[in-house]
């Protein structure tokens, strides 16, 4: 159990006082691992109602970047156009809605799983039998990892977040929004294996972003202008943004997992 410290020497060199080195913004080359990628039948907060998950880390210097994937299941809310609440399970919209939101997950999960070396043939034969629950699921894909997948050096691509997070009491909204884990594939790739050569930033001249090497080859991170100007490729500062709406639960983006979402 850690103890409260008092009053006396610390040198000004200790390492703990330094900052804790992590990823940006775009791409970051050859620094990030996936050090988890697990099933968990219940990752819920202490005093909370039981959540099951696939638990996501990635590890950039000694930062890490968190993100879970959470059963998607029919009754659930879901969020259409400006982000209408949608409950009918027979109502068309919520089935577009529903379709799209299982999509883009098991698209993410195919992402990840591709990132450390899993063929998609054999993710696809892992689904020869009709799956019976998300934990079916889940232990299904989580098998497929190869030993070893958590020392594999990879590229990532970090957005920045839909909407302005909270601070530790819960309430108080942060000054900026922070560089994240895409929660799903709208944007593109943000995860492969390390890509060889040294890559550059290029702004194209309608707003797009690029990185290409010294060989003049093009990385498979690509953001059209669409992207860059909206709330994932600008960071918003509060009181300044134009989007600071979405700040607020009329503002936010419809979500892609029943619920609202900090990200869209």
């Amino acid at each position: 159990m850690s103890e409260l410290q008092g009053y006396g020497y610390t040198s000004d060199s200790d390492e703990s006082l330094k900052s804790k080195s992590g990823a940006s913004f775009g791409g970051n080359f050859g620094v990030a691992n996936l050090v988890k990628f697990a099933y968990s039948p219940n990752v819920a907060k202490e005093g909370d109602a039981p959540r099951e998950a696939i638990e996501i880390e990635i590890k950039v210097g000694e930062r890490s970047y968190k993100d879970w994937v959470n059963p998607i299941v029919p009754g659930v809310e879901m969020y259409g156009p400006n982000n209408t609440k949608l409950t009918d399970v027979n109502d068309e919209a919520y089935k577009k809605a529903f379709n799209e939101a299982i999509g883009q997950q098991k698209g993410l999960v195919t992402h990840y799983l591709k990132a450390v070396g899993v063929s998609e043939d054999s993710i696809k034969a892992v689904f020869v039998n009709p799956v019976v629950s998300f934990a079916d699921y889940a232990q299904r894909v989580c098998s497929l990892l190869p030993i070893g997948y958590d020392k594999i050096p990879l590229d990532l691509f970090l957005e920045y977040q839909w909407n302005f997070g909270k601070k530790q009491d819960g309430v108080t909204l942060n000054d900026k929004t922070y560089p994240t884990l895409p929660k799903n594939m709208k944007g593109g790739y943000f995860l492969i294996k390390a890509q060889p050569g040294v890559w550059t930033e290029k702004r194209l001249e309608d707003g797009s972003l690029t990185y290409v090497n010294s060989n003049g080859q093009n990385h498979p991170f690509e953001r059209d202008a669409n992207f860059m100007k909206g709330n994932k490729g600008t960071q918003q500062v509060l009181g300044q943004s134009a989007n600071t709406a979405a700040a607020s639960p009329m503002g936010q983006a419809p979500a892609i997992a029943g619920q609202p979402q900090g990200q869209w």
